[in-house]
């Protein structure tokens, strides 16, 4: 048996391109692709006879590639990750789908479970810039209060393992698992600061840039089509009340749970540690490790709400019509 080495950061399920194709719609029979070959609103089948993939990932130089052991792709061969697609299930749940570039050869990489007995429709599509490591890191800057299960505020840096945070879903919870990254605050990794207020917040919250947001719109102020929505902060900066923060260093801070929970951060909802392949690519390799280690293997099933794509909000002061809608 082929002993995975401890680089390895991501063991995952993928699919080939061709076994996730158009069932109805205006790209009937086409395999899902990047962002020129999809049309919102078409329905997806995967194929009940396509056989599930194991895609090892490592890092080395900075660089997300194939590791030994994968049975797909060739060892040390760059990951490169051409869309991000969001569909809705017959049953009303959210999938994502990233598709993936492996010399040529494209994947499936199902972000969550995808069903053969189900249907999907394409809701949104986003490019994704860069390697697999750029794709999410979830994380909170150092001074962001949490709130405990008692209701008191704790600086996300002060939480330890066994800590309750209080859940949106399932009240008290314990922190399986913390961690921390520091980073240089450039490019990709330049966090987002929401002045207080800017989304009901009650002091400055700082971000990831692709750290999502749980907002329930009383009223669908976005076109979303559903009240339950997950906003990246980068999707929110207006340049004014929320804008990135270029400069120095910034210290992350990672919070594991159970299951991928919605907690509150500076008063507001936000995701906590999402354990996917591609969240998992975005850590250093120590982190990553560890990650696995707590999760025995196991990826989370994401929490469910729909993400709107950089497209969708557009033109649109997303951050003031997200905060009325909240409020209402």
């Amino acid at each position: 048996m082929t002993q995975t080495p401890l680089s390895a950061l991501s063991r995952c399920t993928v699919f080939p391109a061709e076994a996730l194709s158009v069932d109805t719609g205006a790209l009937m029979g086409d395999p899902i692709g990047d962002l020129t070959q999809v049309v919102a609103g078409d329905v997806y089948a995967l194929d009940p006879k396509a056989q599930a993939r194991e895609l090892v990932l490592t890092r080395a130089a900075g660089t997300v590639t194939v590791a030994a052991g994968s049975s797909v792709g060739v060892t040390g061969q760059p990951v490169v990750p051409l869309a991000r697609h969001q569909l809705m299930g017959d049953r009303g749940t959210a999938a994502e789908v990233l598709v993936l570039d492996l010399g040529g050869v494209r994947m499936a990489l199902p972000l969550g479970a995808l069903s053969p007995a189900d249907e999907y429709t394409l809701i949104s599509s986003e490019a994704v810039a860069g390697e697999l490591g750029s794709v999410a890191s979830v994380s909170f800057a150092r001074g962001t209060k949490i709130t405990g299960a008692g209701g008191h505020q704790i600086p996300v840096e002060n939480l330890r393992e066994g800590d309750r945070v209080l859940t949106r879903d399932h009240g008290p919870q314990a922190v399986r698992w913390t961690g921390q990254q520091t980073v240089r605050a450039e490019g990709a990794n330049a966090p987002v600061v929401i002045e207080a207020g800017a989304l009901n917040n009650a002091d400055d919250l700082i971000l990831s840039p692709d750290h999502r947001l749980f907002i329930y719109q009383r009223r669908d102020a976005i076109g979303a089509g559903r009240a339950e929505v997950l906003v990246r902060a980068r999707h929110l900066v207006n340049g004014t009340t929320i804008r990135r923060a270029n400069g120095g260093h910034v210290d992350y801070f990672h919070l594991l749970f159970d299951a991928h929970e919605i907690i509150y951060a500076e008063g507001i909802p936000a995701e906590s540690l999402l354990v996917s392949p591609d969240v998992l690519a975005g850590l250093d390799e120590d982190l990553a490790r560890d990650v696995q280690g707590r999760m025995q293997g196991r990826n989370h099933a994401p929490h469910h709400g729909i993400e709107p794509s950089a497209s969708d909000l557009d033109g649109l002061d997303a951050a003031d019509l997200l905060r009325r809608a909240s409020s209402r």
